[in-house]
């Protein structure tokens, strides 16, 4: 705001030179108006040269030796898992809450565990206290979650309600899951291929069709996230002078979540309880 006033200043003191040296020296209206055009465009020339250097500053010469040691050196973050006990506890707006919410909400109690033990070992997954979460037309009512690559904070991933039927007929929603998980992640570029690909594929596995094909169900989890990141690292070559972010976002039945945490409900295992969310 300082910098703009000074610029307008300038202009305005640029006038007023012209207009005193128009009546000292009888200069025409046209001779002025070009001179004191010439020095505004000057001005301002000069303080787009001081804006796009510190643009450049800030993309291209970004300082990222902190988070190259927090990623590679740093010690891996224990997650501590803090899930809402409700949708409304974690402020959910209570009129946008459904049934097809409500089953979703339960299903995925403990998503963040089952993450936690499939993961590459550096990955951290840890549950947040809010379900208010962001759709792509406004909000959206569900689970969020911090993503961690040992001391590094890489970025968020949040899980609602995927599909479409639901939307008029929520109750059925029981009969036909579906969840859409997106993950929004920084710096991934930094992390070794092969965590990135545990991380993706393991979203993918746990939220696709599983039945009884799990050979499967592996391979295209692992095809799927090798085309994600290599459309990742197309547009980070291509443009290496934009801090590019990796987004991803996948949509299924989550049928292997169901049933691993069907298993543990019939063994009587809490693994927030038994092993804080985490890996054993």
């Amino acid at each position: 705001m300082i910098k703009r006033a000074a610029l307008w200043t300038a202009i305005i003191v640029a006038g007023l030179i012209g207009y005193a040296a128009k009546h000292a020296y009888g200069m025409s209206d046209q001779a002025i108006y070009l001179a004191v055009t010439a020095i505004g465009l000057v001005i301002v020339s000069f303080h787009f040269d001081r804006r796009m250097a510190a643009l450049e500053e800030r993309v291209i010469h970004k300082d990222y030796s902190g988070i190259k040691v927090a990623i590679q050196d740093g010690e891996r973050h224990k997650p501590q898992h803090e899930p809402p006990k409700s949708l409304i506890d974690g402020g959910a707006v209570q009129s946008f809450i459904t049934a097809a919410h409500e089953v979703l909400f339960e299903d995925f109690r403990w998503f963040g565990a089952v993450l936690n033990q499939h993961v590459a070992e550096a990955w951290a997954i840890e549950e947040l206290n809010d379900t208010d979460v962001r759709g792509i037309e406004g909000p959206e009512v569900g689970r969020r979650y911090q993503v961690y690559y040992n001391a590094c904070k890489m970025g968020t991933m949040q899980v609602t309600v995927g599909g479409h039927e639901w939307i008029f007929r929520p109750e059925t929603f029981a009969e036909n899951r579906q969840a859409q998980v997106e993950i929004d992640l920084d710096y991934l570029r930094f992390v070794p291929f092969d965590a990135a690909e545990s991380l993706i594929s393991s979203i993918v596995l746990f939220i696709g069709p599983f039945r009884d094909d799990g050979e499967g169900a592996r391979s295209k989890a692992a095809s799927v996230a090798a085309a994600a990141l290599t459309g990742h690292l197309w547009e980070s070559v291509r443009s290496p002078d934009v801090d590019m972010s990796f987004e991803f976002g996948t949509e299924g039945p989550y049928e292997l979540l169901r049933n691993t945490t069907d298993h543990w409900k019939a063994n009587g295992i809490d693994p927030l309880l038994k092993w804080a969310g985490d890996r054993p």
